[in-house]
């Protein structure tokens, strides 16, 4: 093993001691504190929204990437921060899909009392990433996880639903600049 395979496997030890906790009275199971950035985006980002939105969950986000803990990772990694940040973006995006996805919670309508079918339940994911939490994101133009947040969710929606690729692609074709189609990298 060379030095910087051996740095980057202690860096990634430090973050995955960071991320996941242990859950008060389930033995054996883990908390995941990087689901928080894509709660914070899909809870300001879905729904009406507004500048003050914008600013809320902007702060929100910053104050989770400016941890002390999570500072201190970087300023050790340096240059191997944002592939180490990156694979830990893209696991938990992908986590938080899976996890909405299988939510029985997640598919309900007019205050909880009635389900919704399945492919409801599918095109309000699309809607909610598509319309919400990436839109958001785009919206944040001084956040520096912008990109990667951004790729993540959208690889992640095309793990989950690989069939919908049509539609992705057609939304990311409404994007008014060209500068944030690139951010997709397709």
């Amino acid at each position: 093993m060379d030095d910087k395979e051996a740095i980057t496997n202690e860096l990634n030890k430090r973050v995955e001691a960071f991320r996941f906790f242990e859950l008060n009275n389930k033995q054996g199971e883990a908390g995941d504190r990087f689901l928080l950035p894509w709660i914070y985006s899909h809870m300001f980002g879905t729904g009406r929204q507004s500048r003050g939105n914008s600013r809320r969950a902007a702060k929100e986000i910053n104050l989770f990437f400016n941890q002390k803990e999570l500072l201190e990772i970087e300023q050790d990694a340096g240059d191997l921060w944002l592939e180490l940040i990156d694979k830990h973006l893209q696991d938990s995006a992908l986590k938080y899909l899976k996890i909405s996805k299988s939510d029985p919670s997640f598919g309900r309508k007019f205050l909880g009392l009635v389900r919704m079918n399945d492919e409801e339940k599918d095109n309000k994911i699309l809607k909610d990433v598509y319309g919400g939490m990436i839109t958001l994101l785009l919206d944040l133009p001084d956040f520096p996880y912008q990109a990667l947040m951004v790729r993540a969710l959208d690889e992640s929606f095309l793990s989950v639903y690989p069939e919908r690729q049509g539609e992705v692609d057609l939304w990311l074709q409404t994007l008014p600049d060209s500068a944030m189609r690139e951010i997709f990298r397709r």
